[in-house]
């Protein structure tokens, strides 16, 4: 008995040194931006994305996300996109694979830090085509202030 209690004491004392450690860590990296979506919520990383909450016409789809950082994001996915032609109800969603994905912009928010802006690069047969987004606009985004480039120290 006396044994099993030394060796939980000796334990006890080893998880309790290691634990300010792992949290000081954690506390000291930059806060992770992420995208908002039609729902409201905060995603980070998300596998698929409507761009256009109102009719869902733009959209990412397997998306495969290669950074992720505190100023920018780049992915590549499928962008679909409704060309509404002749008018929105009688047009068909268009794909686009291999389309890339660059978010940028982050400010703060009331939800966190969001990123602001969208481009994505994509090809409609041999033609290069670019389609932009910007969030700044959304209600989401009231009260927003830049995120600085470099924090002060």
């Amino acid at each position: 008995m006396k044994r099993l209690r030394g060796t939980l004491g000796a334990a006890a004392l080893v998880l309790s040194a290691a634990v300010p450690v792992a949290l000081s860590g954690a506390a000291g990296a930059a806060p992770s931006p992420g995208l908002l979506a039609c729902s409201g919520r905060v995603v980070h990383r998300p596998p698929t994305f409507v761009v256009a909450c109102a009719d869902g016409y733009t959209t990412l789809g397997a998306i495969h996300w290669t950074s992720w950082g505190p100023r920018s994001a780049a992915a590549v996915a499928t962008f679909g996109t409704n060309p509404c032609t002749p008018y929105c109800a009688a047009s068909p969603m268009r794909y686009f694979p291999h389309a890339t994905v660059h978010l940028g912009d982050p400010v703060r928010t009331r939800r966190g830090i969001l990123y602001a802006t969208m481009t994505v690069h994509y090809r409609q047969g041999t033609k290069p085509r670019t389609f932009t987004f910007s969030w700044k606009g959304d209600p989401g985004f009231k009260g927003t202030r830049l995120v600085p480039r470099r924090a002060s120290s």
